[in-house]
């Protein structure tokens, strides 16, 4: 799992984009004798091109009326942990606690924030691709396993490679949340498969967005004496067991697995296989006197990054560091 930063360019960036686009759904563009919304920004993209209310998705103006733009930017910009808070307070002024409506509210929320907001506004392959560009984020927060670069030829207005984004609280069950910045978390299709069907909450779990230690709350390991059947094994570094619980949940354990006679035999064989200890001197070796780091011998000798802040720019840097860190400290 990786620390995704504080990332206040994509925030600022992304949230004007996205206030702007509910703000007008919701109130209609301001014309010169009108009320509405405009964010008085002559260059605004989404002012520019939205025309009117979402009105016609049968949404009621009592729900409208809920949301300010005081209240519009709350839900954009929020932190995870007061983003349950905003949830309450909204739904308390809807209306009165009830099992119907309570429904009712959320098929609200979907009509406004799921499938006009995160359907087709900010899946449309500009608005998700510009968020991605900006988060520069390379490998998949969750498993580190898979690449999630954001990239369109120069000039190319159709396809684009661009990462999945999945909801840490799912969308179908907080769908006021569907367009949140800390609750869109760039992730491979795998792990947003797993996710979705997985609620999870602050007080068990770790999030990519608070937990600046969420690479370091655990380490991969191996038991060195299973050498017949070697098996991608995890450690526990925190006393709340925080770290290890997001991994169970997130079935990391069963997917490092498949690589227990893959890449941790590799590094296995590079360590033992060879000479007494190959591995050691590859790293001691391999570039003789030249003035090279610690991290670029990691960087060109295994493809991974040694930096935990760099953890991302390259697949299982925290897996194969974690690995090689244990295979140099074993001791014949």
């Amino acid at each position: 799992m990786l620390y995704l930063g504080e990332q206040n360019t994509a925030l600022v960036n992304y949230s004007k984009k996205a206030i702007c686009f509910l703000s007008i759904r919701i109130h209609g563009r301001k014309k010169a004798r009108s009320l509405g919304y405009s964010c008085n920004d002559s260059d605004c993209v989404g002012c520019g091109s939205i025309k009117k209310a979402d009105i016609r998705l049968g949404l009621e103006k009592h729900f409208l009326n809920l949301f300010t733009n005081e209240r519009m930017s709350l839900i954009i910009t929020s932190k995870p942990d007061k983003l349950l808070d905003i949830i309450k307070e909204v739904r308390r002024e809807y209306a009165q606690p009830s099992k119907k409506e309570d429904t009712k509210f959320n098929e609200q929320c979907k009509k406004l924030f799921v499938l006009s907001g995160y359907n087709n506004w900010f899946q449309n392959g500009v608005n998700n691709y510009r968020l991605a560009e900006d988060l520069n984020i390379h490998s998949c927060s969750y498993c580190n396993r898979e690449y999630t670069i954001t990239y369109r030829p120069d000039g190319h207005k159709g396809k684009a490679m661009v990462p999945q984004f999945d909801h840490w609280f799912p969308k179908k069950e907080y769908p006021l949340l569907a367009l949140s910045f800390y609750n869109l978390i760039p992730s491979c299709a795998t792990c947003n498969g797993i996710k979705s069907s997985i609620e999870m909450n602050l007080d068990d779990h770790m999030h990519p967005y608070i937990d600046s230690d969420i690479s370091s709350s655990y380490s991969f390991d191996f038991d060195p004496n299973s050498v017949d059947e070697l098996r991608v094994e995890f450690l526990d570094n925190r006393s709340d067991g925080k770290g290890i619980r997001t991994l169970k949940e997130l079935n990391l354990p069963m997917i490092y697995h498949g690589h227990s006679d893959k890449e941790l035999k590799d590094l296995y064989d590079l360590r033992y296989k060879y000479s007494d200890n190959y591995l050691q001197a590859l790293l001691d070796n391999t570039f003789g006197a030249l003035p090279i780091s610690n991290e670029e011998k990691y960087k060109l000798i295994f493809g991974i990054e040694l930096e935990e802040k760099n953890y991302h720019k390259r697949i299982m840097s925290k897996f194969k560091s974690d690995i090689v860190k244990k295979l140099l400290y074993i001791k014949d």
